[in-house]
């Protein structure tokens, strides 16, 4: 506690990996042959036998998550040398280096402790093209730099050690190394001359210690230069997390920036979560690796995108010049917020019901629920843009024809003045009437960043492809949107083991944890289960992924013996209390599927209901 009365604490934390440096690994007399799995079971046993219980890892389940297929030949067996070097030394030198794999630790909650155990595979996380890191949505900064300091532009090749039989006379013949001159040739050396000309000229060798024949030599120096790594991608992005975008290392993620890289998934290897602001991240990627026709063609990219990044933004300056005090104001105001009105990804979730008719004359509830229904989140200065742009189009009349700007593709009409043709690419199953202002508003909110494409303050000309072919959220009501109420009331709850709430007793906004979470929304409703998960097991009845709906639950874990739970807001969507450090949040069900999933009836008959 310093003179002014603040307190402030400091905690150091050991990295679990890190237990491994604290045992040493027995030499062996001789390699032993070993597959990667069995590799890791004799380190294990080895450091299991010296460590304390809270440093042990779990032998049967990193043994299950070693990917002997890494190990290539029939037998996927390695002669492994053991010495006195540390457990992690031995398998980053013997293991990791070598096959080049990915090494991963996992920790579980087993009742009252946690187990932890390694793994080791080629792809250590999910694909995600789907979920984007995208600028202008939830893109802060990216940093991508390019190291290309191991370029070869003249490689002379050298094959095994010979004699040098060009002077008989000598008694001593001098030992020389095999060159692609013993073809005839003049020079020693294979040019690749589109490189030299973006590098200039860099001499290097390679040396293939078992080839004699100078044709075979050449054919691998030729191979090696067309396979050579020219630059190394090194990556850091700034971003931030909402309830549907969370990124977990390891996992691959769409990457979208035409002006800095093609657009690409990229692998996350570490994340840095600002404290004092959680939502905002840093994102370390993995670095990649670009041949000389990958670096080529992202250069010829990257070129013309910018070429027309620089024509836009002169297009934009000229039209900020046209933009009245009124909106400048409104777009320093807020320029935090738009940040985060994203467009989420079609989650199949339901949204309560709302207008679809003017208010009083006042679209701005219509507004309002076509973009809920559109899986678009928009603040109050999106609602007033877009009833600024319906004022200037149409003054807010539905049914009104506009012109035909001397073309034939037929004349603007309705509330935002949509020409046919591009009605129709925008409009939604079941919502196709040009003549109704709803419809118009749903076509308006499937155009991709639809808010960035209006002023309000003239005409405008919608562009990109359809983000959906029929509404992707349905209205709820009844018993589901009780539930889904109830469960959305503890959002922002912290987590707390053993903590408050359901059959437990208590103040549930003091903390929960996963199991009293979801006792603690059935008591909501009238219904008593209990707050631990082996014990919420019987009550229901287990159903395919396929059914689920709102109210069912979620187990983690084989049957008698889960570790976790998560409650069903409808097929796509859950809300759980997640892990120590965390709060309840809700999130895609497929981002972090359960192992199965039960239905308790009395819940079924109440999301069923009125």
């Amino acid at each position: 506690m310093d003179s002014s009365g603040n307190f402030q604490q400091e905690l150091v934390f050991e990295s679990i990996l890190s237990y491994l440096l604290d045992s040493t690994q027995a030499p062996a007399n001789v390699p032993i042959e070993l597959t990667p799995s069995q590799f890791i079971g004799e380190i294990l046993q080895v450091h299991n036998s010296t460590m304390p219980d809270d440093k042990k890892f779990n032998w049967d389940e990193s043994t299950a998550n070693i990917d002997d297929a890494l190990e290539p030949g029939n037998s996927h067996t390695h002669p492994y040398d053991f010495d006195y070097k540390n457990s992690w030394e031995t398998v980053k030198s013997m293991l990791i280096d070598r096959l080049k794999g990915y090494f991963q630790v996992r920790t579980r909650i087993d009742g009252n402790r946690y187990v932890n155990s390694l793994r080791f595979s080629k792809t250590p996380g999910a694909d995600h093209p789907d979920q984007t890191v995208e600028i202008t949505i939830n893109q802060q900064s990216a940093e991508v730099e390019i190291d290309p300091t191991s370029v070869i532009t003249r490689l002379i090749p050298l094959g095994a050690t010979q004699e040098d039989l060009s002077d008989p006379t000598k008694e001593t013949q001098t030992k020389v190394r095999l060159t692609i001159k013993e073809r005839g040739d003049v020079y020693d050396t294979i040019v690749n001359q589109q490189l030299e000309n973006i590098f200039g000229q860099i001499v290097g060798f390679q040396t293939w210690d078992d080839v004699t024949d100078p044709a075979e030599l050449e054919r691998l120096g030729r191979d090696w230069m067309a396979r050579q790594i020219v630059a190394v991608n090194n990556w850091k992005i700034d971003t931030f997390e909402t309830d549907d975008r969370t990124f977990y290392v390891g996992h691959r993620y769409q990457f979208v920036n035409d002006e800095l890289a093609v657009s690409q998934l990229i692998r996350v290897t570490e994340k840095t979560v600002d404290i004092t602001s959680p939502n905002n991240i840093t994102l370390t990627i993995e670095s990649t690796q670009s041949t000389l026709a990958d670096y080529q063609v992202q250069s010829k990219k990257i070129k013309e995108e910018l070429a027309e990044a620089k024509a836009d933004l002169a297009r934009n300056k000229r039209r900020t010049k046209a933009l009245v005090d009124e909106v400048k104001k409104l777009q320093e105001e807020n320029a935090q917020l738009r940040r985060d009105a994203l467009v989420r990804e079609g989650s199949g979730q339901t949204v309560a019901g709302g207008p679809t008719e003017p208010v009083n004359g006042d679209w701005g509830p219509v507004i309002r629920h076509a973009a809920a229904l559109m899986n678009v989140q928009i603040d109050d200065a999106g609602v007033n843009l877009v009833k600024a742009q319906i004022n200037l189009e149409s003054g807010g009349n539905e049914k009104i024809v506009g012109g035909d700007d001397g073309l034939s593709d037929g004349r603007a009409s309705g509330l935002l003045q949509y020409k046919p043709g591009t009605f129709n690419k925008y409009a939604l199953e079941g919502h196709n009437d040009i003549w109704k202002g709803f419809d118009q508003l749903l076509a308006f909110f499937n155009i991709p960043n639809a808010l960035s494409q209006i002023t309000g303050l003239h005409g405008w000309s919608p562009s990109g492809a359809p983000r959906y072919s029929k509404v992707p959220n349905t209205e709820v009501s009844g018993g589901a949107k009780r539930l889904q109420d109830a469960a959305r009331r503890y959002l922002g709850v912290r987590y707390v083991w053993g903590g408050a709430g359901g059959a437990r007793g208590g103040d549930p906004f003091s903390g929960m944890d996963c199991s009293s979470f979801v006792s603690q929304v059935y008591k909501d409703l009238g219904i008593n289960i209990p707050a631990y998960t082996v014990s919420m097991e019987p009550y229901g009845h287990e159903i395919p992924r396929s059914q689920v709906q709102a109210g069912d639950m979620g187990f983690y874990g084989s049957h008698g013996a889960s570790y976790h739970i998560t409650l069903a807001l409808d097929n796509k969507r859950m809300i759980y209390e997640p892990a120590p450090g965390q709060s309840c949040m809700e999130q895609d069900i497929d981002a972090y599927p359960p192992t199965w999933w039960v239905r308790n009836d009395q819940m079924a008959a109440i999301v069923a209901g009125d």
